[in-house]
């Protein structure tokens, strides 16, 4: 039978009562099932459940004393990178161009059935003539159109003399001469600073350069030796753990290729969407203009401020202050959507990374270690994402289980490459044993004593 409306009241009051009375008497025993079989879980494991610490405070400190451990191994091994810098991003470099360059060294070797030395020389020498070549188009449209910017960057400064003469600021010539002089008597007087930034801007160039052929060097070996490379490594594991970390390293060096791949088609969007409002602006030099962005995109934040200021300025000399108003919001545009939309849900998908963490990982890797940061910092999150979970039983990437052609080669040729491998080592000890027996005849009589004693 339903309560009236007045006993349901009455109830309702009187279990706020009864409420306020076990409130009252203070907390009672958690009887929940959870807790009890926590609690016995700890009896069971010898843990006293009567110790003046409380369990809550135990274990707040063992994480705090771990924590405080990994940070502290984590500060030595970020200064340890800083010191061998430039060898660290030479690596990491050539390791995205090896990913980058993988399809290419493939189709030489199974279409053209070239040596894989051979491949790896041709691969590499490919790869540097299609950059040459971009970069000596833009090259060669810069050459072809500096004349005419130069006479409309002229006609440009002449223009602005003349406005600042005629405006209410009244600047003259004479005020110009001026203050031209003071300039040129500043820049004589820091002369000494200047060339000591001259000769730190070419230290730099002479790193770069040196990282340069470095990861070039690093990225040919890639191609020819990786996988022999990776399979060193992974033998010097106990042997319980080597296809644990072999199939590991191969999901994340899957997941590099698949950043490296987004980041080619996020570059390629940006420079199409500029240059092609550079080309409906009319800009001469829109086609260089797309290569310097194309490039430019793959370093995070500094690239596109670069790259888009330098094709305003373009657009500014070329058509006008109108048309480089409508250069600068274009570019705007482009990089907004790019970077807010199309990045992170394009990383996100192909790297199984949910777009703020994808976000959060370029802007933390750029306060950590600045542009090299930001560019390395969403692949070694994937990286680690990916490792993390095969670790703990959840393969991201099952279908590698079956792929003959996946990085890394089919799924037996690790023990393919241990026992060849244990083979040479055999056979080498054999070798060996049979010349010193051959140099020293008196060591088989000793050991047919020995089996005569024995």
């Amino acid at each position: 039978m339903p309560l009236s409306m007045d006993d349901e009241r009455r109830t309702i009051k009187q279990r706020a009562l009864d409420r306020r009375k076990r409130l009252a008497q203070g907390p009672v025993q958690r009887t929940d099932s959870a807790y009890q079989a926590r609690q016995r879980e700890r009896e069971q494991s010898g843990e006293h459940t009567d110790s003046a610490v409380p369990w809550a405070l135990r274990t707040a400190a063992s994480w705090s004393w771990r924590i405080l451990l990994i940070g502290i191994a984590a500060f030595f091994i970020m200064r340890f990178m800083t010191f061998f810098s430039t060898i660290l991003l030479a690596i990491l470099i050539a390791m995205l161009l090896t990913v980058l360059t993988e399809p290419i060294l493939r189709f030489f070797r199974s279409k053209v059935r070239m040596p894989r030395t051979l491949a790896a020389a041709v691969t590499l020498v490919s790869f540097l003539l299609l950059v040459g070549g971009l970069v000596g188009g833009a090259g060669a449209s810069i050459f072809s159109g500096f004349s005419d910017l130069s006479v409309k960057a002229a006609d440009g400064f002449d223009q602005l003399l003349e406005w600042l003469s005629d405006s209410p600021l009244g600047i003259g010539t004479d005020q110009l001469e001026v203050y031209l002089n003071e300039l040129q008597g500043q820049l004589s007087s820091n002369a000494g600073s200047i060339a000591g930034g001259v000769l730190s801007a070419t230290g730099s160039l002479v790193s770069f350069f040196t990282g340069l052929i470095l990861a070039l060097f690093t990225m040919f070996f890639f191609l020819k030796d990786g996988r022999k490379m990776w399979f060193f490594i992974v033998r010097m594991f106990p042997a319980a753990a080597r296809d644990d970390v072999n199939e590991a390293g191969i999901r994340a060096w899957y997941t590099l290729g698949a950043y490296t791949r987004t980041q080619i088609q996020v570059a390629a969007i940006d420079a199409v969407g500029i240059a092609g409002v550079a080309a409906v602006l009319g800009v001469s030099l829109w086609f260089p203009i797309g290569v310097l962005v194309f490039v430019g995109s793959f370093v995070p934040i500094v690239g596109a401020f670069v790259t888009g200021a330098i094709a305003t300025l373009v657009a500014l000399v070329d058509q006008g202050v109108a048309d480089a108003i409508f250069m600068l919001i274009g570019v705007l545009a482009v990089q907004q959507i790019e970077g807010n939309v199309l990045q992170p849900y394009l990383q996100g998908n192909k790297l199984s990374l949910h777009p703020v963490v994808v976000v959060v990982a370029v802007a933390a890797g750029s306060i950590v270690a600045g542009i090299f940061g930001a560019l390395f910092a969403v692949p070694l999150v994937a990286a680690v994402n990916v490792v993390v979970n095969y670790l703990v039983g959840r393969d991201m990437y099952p279908e590698l289980n079956f792929d003959p052609n996946r990085p890394g080669g089919p799924p037996e040729a690790l023990d393919e490459y241990v026992r060849s491998s244990d083979e040479k080592f055999a056979i080498r000890a054999e070798r060996a044993q049979a010349n010193s027996r051959s140099k020293d005849p008196g060591i088989d009589e000793s050991e047919n004593d020995a089996q005569d004693h024995a």
